[in-house]
């Protein structure tokens, strides 16, 4: 309902870490920038999901921390 699209109706997401316009909505690949290479949307993938877990861990709370291998 609130997330941004660009004039050609795709999501508008960060470039660098592939953020929406709502918080914690994530996006990236061809939703973003329309058909492209499969190495593109790759690297647009990791670079998001690298922002998640940052975000994530940003949260806090249980199981914000690395399981310490008990």
């Amino acid at each position: 309902p609130n997330l941004e699209l660009n004039r050609w109706g795709y999501i508008k997401a960060d470039e660098e870490n592939g953020q929406t316009s709502i918080p914690g909505v994530y996006a990236g690949g061809d939703i973003v920038t329309g058909a492209a290479t499969v190495i593109l949307a790759m690297g647009a993938g990791r670079k998001a999901a690298k922002a998640m877990h940052e975000y994530l861990m940003s949260l806090g709370g249980e199981g914000s921390q690395p399981a310490s291998g008990e």
